[in-house]
This record gives C-alpha cells, structure tokens and sequence, in this order.
C-alpha cells in the first residue's frame, strides 16, 4: 500500500486499526501518557538544482544551472516495506547534495545515511526543515515515538535518470550478410521479431527475422509460395501479413515464410497499398480500390485520381484520440517530384465503406512539407509520423540527414525543435552508402532501421522512462 502527500489524510484515518502502524491509545486515567506512534506520512523534496549544457547564441558551449520544484516529483511512502522513492525519476543530472526536505510525521525524527550491514548505528542527525541534506546516496530516516518504546526506519532513496530526455539512444545489431545481395526490401514487426522481406538476383523472396531487441540470433530463410511478390507492397492485418505480386495476386501468410493466394477477386494490376481492420486498399489502372475479400470497389475521392502517388508508397493506419480510425497514405506521383503526396481517410465505426478520401492540397509556401525521399519511409511513432529515407532527387536532402515528425496527421513535418530524434552519425554514414532503406516501429518505442546490410535500433529516451 503507497501513502503519498496526497494521502495523508487517509492514513492517519488507519493508524488507530491497521496493524502496519505502531500506535497505542492514550489512558482517560493517565493524561500525561506520551503516544507511541510513529510513522512518515509524507515526505516532499524542495528546490532543486540541475546542471545543464547548451549552446550560446554565438555557437559556443555553455553550462549553466537551472531550479526546480521537487514537488513535481512525489515521493511515494510504502508503510509495509518502510521504503520512500520517487517513481518518476529526477531530471537527469539533477543535483541532490544539498537539498531541503519537508518530512510530515508522528514522533521524533532523525536521519542518517544508510548502511544495510549496520541498522543499530548510533550516528544520527536530528532531523530539521531548514537543514538541507545530502540526499545522493540511500539514507535512513528513523522514528521514534513519545514514550520511547516503539520506532520504525525507513529506507529513502531520490531515482534520478541517467539519460538525457531529449536525445536518442541507437543500437548498432551489425551488419546482416543475408541482405547483401538482396534488393527491394520491407521491414515490419511480426510475432515479436524484426521481421524484413527482400527479393533476391534470383527473384525469390527471403525472409530474415531477428528477436525485439539487441542481442539474439539472425535467421534468414528462403519464402514460399512468393513467386513474383513485391516486398513494399507488405501489408499487416489481424493476424496476417498480406503480399501483393506484380501479376495482381493476393497472398496471406501467417509467418512470414509460408504463402498462399488470398480469397479475393481478380483485379488486373493491382498494388496493395494500406489495410484497415476490415478491408484492404490496392490501386489500379490509376483508382483507388476498396475489398473486404468479396469485391472490389472503386473509393470516392475528393480530387482527382490522378493526384493519388504511384511510387515510393507508405501507408499507415491508427486510431485517433476520440476513437476514429485513420488511414494516411504517402507517396510519390512521379520520380522528379521533390515532395511527398498525401491522402488520407478517416470514419466512425461501420461507416469505413462509404467516407471517401482527402488530398492534402500542396502550398508551395509551406516550409514544412514532407519531402520526397528515395526509400521514403513513413512510420507511426512518438504520437505521431515519422519520415525517413535515402536522398532526394534533386540533392537538397541526404540519406538520414534528419528525422521529421508529423504531430497533425501528416499536415506539416518538422525536425524536433530540441533535437530528440537525433541520428547517429555512423548510421547517417550507413544510409548514405545504402541503396536500400526500410523502417518500422515496434510497441516499446524503439525505432528499426534497415540501411543496406546494417540494422539500427533508436529509441528517444523519455519515451523509455517509466511515467507514473
């Protein structure tokens, strides 16, 4: 049970009957009968100072050091384990050498660092607001009650990150010889592996899978039932994973490795390019089509069809605050284009059939556009879309040369103002001698790389931090 500043109240409302607490009843017959409770029922940090490191406005390093409320960092009271710990940790170089601290209880307080081997040292420090403490290592913090007989020690211990919020961590997982003579490829998560489909000189389809995180074993094997499937065209639905090929088949597999053609109808050139819950989308012949298996039908647009993108195709599908399921699709109309095109499609429930698509209307004027990359990829991450990829065609953007985030459904892209989505230089060195660049997000928030044979694995660091 936790009993936080929020909570006092509540626990002095159980002192008299929970068995966890040390207290006894005062005598009507003796008045000077001195209490023997005595617990911690809320413990506060007070201002706190942290080191930071920045730039000038003339370029140049600085450090300086900023104040804080600890308040805003409570101090969570386990009563059973007699612990007091802050689960959502301090800034990281946070400074907790000096600090005041604002301790309500019942008794007589004192403190001394902590020493699990010795807990009857007689080295202690009669506790006082206005006395800053030295609060970098584990302290005990013991109570004594009035009369002398009852005490209880508390282990106090302030977490503090040891990463830096606004910055990302990246993994290196090597370089993967099975994709070397690999070409067009697509990564995804599936059954809790990194999961990328490539096509090999000789045509066929491999499959190299490597478990969630940085260490564990590379396998590559060779896909069936895959002949002619084109890898970007990889889609997730439910519980399987949907090919296209470039005879217009539908192919469903529910490993990754065995395939077999889906039960949906012929559609001369089709190119799957986004899924839902309930259909999937394909372009052909110029359209957009919609089947939930049984047919195909053409969508409803709100432009021209001629505006939707051919090339470089992305598509994610998400569900929005207020519940509404979305579908972005990203792309390109032609190879000269220097940015992205973008539809998008949204519905309440049972309604997906019958809304239609919207065309983002470019503005030239916008400085926030998605540009259109070689390899583009668009993944869901951090509330919102990521977009990453190879050079542009007309140079003006390299390979990883930046990480832009859509936080309004794919209307303006723009690099982190505070620089989270950093990259690392060795995996912009990777991407910029690639031919091939894929991507994909798993649910721990890491971000997976694909650039050439190398695979990188990124995360920003406070989407790793436990927020309670």
């Amino acid at each position: 049970m936790y009993f936080g500043k929020h909570n006092s109240t509540l626990l002095l409302a159980l002192v008299a009957t929970s068995s966890i607490l040390c207290s006894c009843s005062s005598s009507d017959d003796d008045a000077a009968e001195l209490s023997d409770n005595c617990y911690i029922s809320s413990f506060t940090l007070g201002t706190l100072r942290r080191t930071i490191y920045g730039l000038t406005t003339a370029g140049m390093d600085s450090i300086y050091t900023t104040a804080f409320s600890g308040s805003y960092f409570p101090m969570i009271i386990d009563q059973r384990k007699q612990r007091i710990e802050n689960l959502d940790s301090l800034p990281i170089r946070t400074l907790t050498d000096r600090v005041l601290v604002n301790v309500a209880f019942e008794g007589t307080l004192l403190w001394r660092k902590a020493d699990i081997s010795n807990l009857e040292d007689t080295t202690w420090t009669a506790y006082n607001k206005n006395d800053s403490i030295d609060l970098t290592d584990s302290l005990h913090f013991r109570v004594y009650a009035e009369n002398t007989k009852s005490s209880r020690t508390y282990t106090v211990k302030v977490n503090i990150h040891q990463q830096q919020s606004d910055s990302t961590t990246w993994d290196s997982l090597g370089i993967v010889t099975a994709l070397e003579p690999t070409t067009e490829r697509k990564a995804t998560v599936w059954n809790n592996k990194l999961t990328i489909l490539a096509t090999q000189a000789d045509g066929t389809l491999l499959c190299v899978q490597h478990p969630l995180g940085t260490s564990g074993e590379w396998a590559d094997q060779n896909t069936v039932g895959t002949a002619n499937a084109i890898p970007s065209t990889l889609q997730q639905q439910g519980n399987r994973l949907l090919l296209s090929t470039s005879d217009g088949q539908v192919l469903e597999s529910t490993d990754a490795i065995t395939w077999s053609a889906a039960s949906f109808p012929t559609l001369a050139g089709l190119r799957l390019v986004a899924a839902s819950d309930d259909y999937v989308y394909a372009l052909a012949a110029g359209r957009l089509y919609r089947s939930n298996g049984a047919t195909w039908d053409e969508e409803p647009l709100d432009d021209d069809a001629s505006l939707l993108p051919t090339d470089q195709l992305n598509s994610v599908f998400y569900t929005l605050k207020n519940g509404m399921p979305r579908l972005i699709l990203v792309g390109r109309k032609a190879v000269a284009d220097t940015h992205a095109t973008i539809w998008a499609k949204s519905w309440e429930k049972g309604t997906e059939a019958e809304e239609g698509w919207m065309y983002y209307t470019p503005n030239n004027a916008d400085k926030y556009r998605c540009p259109a990359l070689r390899n583009l990829c668009i993944v869901p991450y951090d509330n919102g879309l990521q977009a990453l990829g190879g050079r542009s065609e007309d140079g003006t953007h390299q390979a990883l040369d930046v990480i832009r985030h859509s936080s309004d459904h794919g209307i303006t892209w723009k690099t982190y103002d505070n620089n989270d989505m950093n990259v690392d230089q060795a995996l912009q060195k990777a991407a910029q001698a690639a031919q091939y660049i894929t991507a994909t997000a798993d649910d721990n928030h890491f971000l997976w790389i694909v650039a050439g044979n190398q695979v990188w694995r990124g995360r920003i660091n406070r989407l790793g931090f436990l927020r309670n």
